[in-house]
């Protein structure tokens, strides 16, 4: 498929097309342009576009397109823009309801898929730009789509979180594409042989939320990526699946959770097990969702004598709608939000 020749991005957004998935429980939009191609401009452009100041600001029709009424609080939205470099097949911007985000592994499960299923030709390797770098996507025999990420890593071991609620959270801060401050409870790692279950998604959410506010209250930040900023927090648990490693929980920059066991936390934890020697490469790890769904799990080393390490993720997609959008002035929740017109 060429990318769409007549159809460019402007502050405001682009009426073009749209196809709904979700990645083993968590929804991806992918938008596209007019004529179901790709929009003409780079990933480059385009967030040179949007920022203003230095920093990245995703117009807020498009923001709206990742809330209510239009799509449920987990949705991420995935833009198809052309390539920027030789050999690669597509760049894509991602953003939830709130921000935008540097990687998103769920959404590129999703958006191979979809981009398989609206008939673009998908090579035995495709590689798909980032804002936090290239990924590479491999579309395989059983259905599974599996990507490898960008080079991830641990910044930070065994760091304590004051709770204000009384006592501490300790935890690794962790890059998978996103900075993620991981918790793993005791017991989490032994095969579901002792430590604590995932409680309801609610008692969850609260938890994993009072630990970002504590990370806010103290300042903490990651690495140079994506500005250090850590905006995820993963929680580890014990599997509820006799074929699971562990089972996560987590919280994303929107305050919703992740139903799929989120590629770039998946990422970040396995970072985690190699620099801890708990995991070698080249094994596999079946990490558990919130909600029972599973991505399969692997790494290699980024070099001789890396701290860094490149995982692969494999995970199922199924596209489930598609239409066009439309954008009506008159509209109070054009923004996401409702607002009635003066």
């Amino acid at each position: 498929m060429k990318p769409s020749p007549s159809h460019g991005l402007s502050r405001g957004p682009a009426i073009g097309r749209f196809v709904d998935s979700h990645t083993e429980g968590e929804p991806t939009r992918v938008l596209l342009a007019p004529d179901g191609g790709f929009f003409p401009e780079t990933l480059p452009e385009v967030i040179a576009r949007w920022t203003r100041g230095g920093v990245l600001e995703i117009p807020a029709e498009l923001l709206a397109l990742c809330a209510n009424p239009r799509a449920a609080d987990a949705m991420v939205c995935a833009l198809v823009c052309r390539p920027s470099k030789p050999g690669a097949l597509c760049g894509v911007l991602y953003w939830n309801a709130s921000a935008p985000l540097g990687m998103c592994g769920h959404a590129t499960v999703g958006l191979a898929r979809t981009l398989a299923d609206v008939g673009v030709t998908m090579p035995p390797r495709a590689t798909i730009e980032t804002r936090v770098g290239d990924v590479v996507v491999e579309m395989r025999a059983d259905g599974r789509v599996a990507f490898a990420n960008v080079p991830s890593r641990v910044h930070a071991r065994d760091v304590e979180i004051v709770l204000e609620q009384g006592g501490v959270a300790r935890g690794d801060i962790a890059w998978g594409g996103n900075w993620f401050f991981i918790v793993r409870h005791d017991g989490a790692l032994d095969g579901g042989k002792s430590g604590r279950a995932m409680r309801s998604h609610a008692e969850e959410l609260a938890y994993a939320n009072s630990i970002l506010r504590g990370i806010e209250r103290m300042g903490l930040c990651g690495g140079s990526e994506n500005g250090g900023l850590i905006d995820h927090v993963e929680l580890v648990f014990t599997p509820s699946r006799a074929d699971a490693n562990a089972r996560n929980f987590v919280l994303c920059p929107n305050g919703t959770f992740d139903r799929s066991p989120c590629g770039t936390g998946s990422s970040a934890l396995l970072a985690s097990l190699a620099v801890r020697g708990e995991l070698a490469p080249g094994a596999v790890w079946r990490q558990e969702s919130a909600i029972g769904s599973i991505f399969e799990a692997s790494y290699a080393r980024a070099g001789s004598g890396a701290d860094a390490v490149i995982p692969t993720i494999a995970g199922r997609a199924f596209a489930v709608a598609e239409g066009t959008l439309r954008f009506d002035a008159r509209d109070p929740s054009r923004l996401g939000t409702w607002k009635e017109q003066a």
